[in-house]
């Protein structure tokens, strides 16, 4: 009869043999699941990228050969947004602040609508109302293509403010 300390070394060898089994199986079942989520995903983006048609009837974009400007140039504006802007409300915001901001103009020069895009909410609605200010009853140079026609064209500027 075997004695009570062979039964568990016996049991012991067992033992650590299924756990270098699981941790096989589980080490493989990772390695597919990894593989299928890595290789998926381009298939996916190929799938949408070709399922969609082109409708050929919806003309592209007019090109802006000269985009719309302020009246003294897009520089002027920003100084404008300077002077607009409540620095008072910015103080505790931070030091370096970041934004673009986007302005639709029509065929007359009119500002048709005004966009702010960056990391501070609080910083872009406030640029937001100066940039809103800084072009109250101002008609800015109409974007035209290469045709010398007038068309609608946005504009993107960057704009950064330091607190000091």
């Amino acid at each position: 009869m075997m004695t009570l300390q062979k039964m568990n070394i016996k049991k012991s060898i067992a033992f650590q043999l299924e756990r270098k089994e699981i941790m096989k199986k589980l080490i493989l079942s990772l390695f597919i699941l990894l593989f299928h989520i890595v290789f998926s995903q381009q298939k996916i983006a190929d799938r949408y990228q070709y399922s969609q048609p082109q409708d050929q009837s919806v003309p592209p974009p007019p090109r802006v050969t000269f985009p719309a400007q302020f009246p003294d140039g897009n520089k002027a504006f920003l100084k404008k947004i300077d002077e607009n802007i409540d620095k008072e409300k910015l103080q505790d915001i931070g030091k370096n602040l970041n934004t673009e901001i986007i302005l639709k103009i029509d065929q007359q020069g009119n500002v048709l609508n005004i966009s702010t895009f960056g990391k501070n909410e609080n910083f872009n609605k406030e640029v937001k109302i100066a940039a809103i200010r800084s072009t109250q009853n101002i008609k800015w140079t109409a974007g035209k293509n290469s045709q010398g026609e007038k068309v609608i064209d946005i504009v993107r500027l960057p704009y950064r403010f330091k607190n000091l």
